[in-house]
């Protein structure tokens, strides 16, 4: 079994403003890169309850906002409150990039 981390490429430096959005192709997987402050944060892009984008969402009081019915994901955790979770992905800044872990 190979335990060994891939990292991609998801934008570059200074590329989202503070509380943007950006849906990135993470191995095949399609995530949404998220910018609060000076800090980044990568989730499954697909919200568990219907499907909705979560990249075409907004960030509110420090959550993820699904754009189809509102529901609020944790962006450190994935968690729902009474719901499924979304997948998290480690996110690494460097000064050639933000890099997405798979």
């Amino acid at each position: 079994m190979n335990d060994a981390v891939t990292w991609h490429k998801a934008a570059d430096p200074g590329e989202l403003a503070d509380g943007e959005l950006k849906a990135v192709v993470v191995a095949g997987t399609q995530v949404v890169l998220v910018r609060v402050g000076e800090r980044y944060r990568a989730l499954d892009d697909r919200c568990p309850h219907a499907g909705g984008p979560l990249s075409q969402g907004c960030i509110e009081n420090g959550l993820l906002v699904c754009p189809w019915h509102g529901r609020e994901y944790d962006l450190e955790t994935g968690r729902c409150e009474g719901f499924q979770p979304v997948r998290t992905f480690p996110v690494e800044v460097r000064a050639d990039g933000i890099f997405v872990a798979s």
